[in-house]
């Protein structure tokens, strides 16, 4: 698989990443979302502290998702959500967010 390096900007800081070719586009739209939101939360709530302006954005990201229902059967759930919750994870784990980051068990 063919790789490619590119940078993103989330609250100020950039984060190298290798992506797959053809994902670079995907992965700079989130890395835009995540940032726009992170702006406006900054701007609308006078939140300055970057770890909680990104997890606000996570947060909000996520409960935009619709919600999938409580059976064990996930294939009824478009791809593109699992997608986007890996490049947020993976975006927060980068920037040391992440609850394997901070030592805590994951539930």
């Amino acid at each position: 698989m063919n790789e490619s390096a590119i940078q993103v900007t989330i609250a100020g800081r950039t984060y190298p990443l290798t992506v797959a070719e053809g994902e670079a586009v995907r992965v700079r739209e989130a890395a835009g979302k995540i940032d726009e939101l992170v702006q406006r939360f900054q701007r609308d709530y006078g939140v300055s502290d970057r770890q909680d302006l990104i997890a606000m954005a996570a947060l909000q990201l996520l409960s935009d998702t619709p919600a999938a229902p409580k059976d064990k059967d996930n294939a009824h759930i478009p791809a593109e959500v699992f997608d986007g919750l890996e490049e947020i994870h993976s975006l927060l784990a980068q920037a040391g967010l992440t609850q394997e980051d901070a030592g805590e068990d994951n539930p």
